[in-house]
């Protein structure tokens, strides 16, 4: 079965633009939808080393291989389960020196996504093959990285600030969830955050007001959405400090997120709308 599934999914890709993406989305598969990105050549075996919930909604895995796999943080992997020959597809959330690869999934009815939240325990053997084009090289010399997360958006940036804090670059993230509960991988950020002075952190709710929530120790935490006017006083700060060419924005979050910021912010900003 593992061979049928291999030659079905060797299509490689492209990136859909803004107008296909809003029709297409919900009748096309993961494998169409990056149809044209790079991929590397074969599909890598991997044990579920552990699996965990981190929000009522997501679920982390942790793989293991028996050599390592590498990639570059921002990368995604195609997915391959037992049972089905749906494939899924998911962004890499850890940082690729560690000896495991860890993707949060959020739950749906999609077939590898119900089966991380169903059916996936320790031990369970699944296939993985690394793909994507928009990842930061952390040796580029780029001075500083801005970075902006909508809910599970936060996974290859978090792969990026991974590989990058301690680093000469400065990164900075602002980050926006329904809820504080859905604010995933909120312990590692704080403890990033306050280990490494090159890496700072905003938080934002939408669904939910700091009022609401009452006394907290995020002193960062905003309510509302991350708009154009947030970023773009980020970057005229930036750019009095720094050359401009210096400076890289990305952008992960859904779709509407993606093209409301993307042109109406006064930086480029690096993307890539695939789910």
């Amino acid at each position: 079965m593992m061979s049928s599934l291999m030659l079905r999914s060797l299509r490689v890709a492209s990136f859909l633009t803004s107008s296909n993406l809003s029709r297409t989305m919900t009748t096309t598969t993961h494998m169409e939808r990056t149809n044209g990105s790079s991929r590397d050549p074969g599909l890598r075996v991997c044990t579920v080393n552990s699996i965990s919930e981190i929000s009522p909604t997501v679920k982390l895995l942790k793989l293991a291989s028996e050599h390592p796999i590498p990639f570059k943080p921002g990368q995604w992997v195609d997915f391959f389960i037992p049972g089905t020959e749906m494939i899924g597809g998911y962004s890499l959330c850890s940082d690729p020196r560690s000896p495991m690869l860890e993707l949060a999934v959020k739950y749906s009815a999609h077939p590898p996504a119900h089966w991380v939240h169903t059916s996936c325990s320790a031990g369970d053997r699944v296939f993985v093959r690394v793909g994507g084009d928009v990842y930061l090289d952390p040796s580029s010399g780029v001075k500083v990285v801005l970075l902006v997360a909508g809910g599970i958006g936060i996974n290859p940036l978090l792969s990026m600030i991974r590989a990058g804090v301690g680093s000469g670059t400065r990164y900075h993230l602002l980050y926006s969830a329904g809820t504080l509960e859905e604010l995933i991988f909120l312990q590692d950020l704080e403890e990033l955050s306050a280990k490494h002075d090159n890496f700072s952190v905003d938080y934002f709710l939408t669904k939910e007001t700091v009022t609401q929530l009452g006394k907290n120790n995020l002193v960062k935490l905003q309510s509302g959405r991350i708009n154009p006017e947030i970023i773009n006083k980020l970057v005229d700060d930036f750019k009095s400090r720094y050359d401009t060419n210096d400076i890289k924005c990305y952008v992960c979050g859904p779709p509407p997120m993606i093209d409301f910021l993307s042109r109406n912010v006064e930086i480029k900003c690096e993307y890539e709308k695939w789910w």
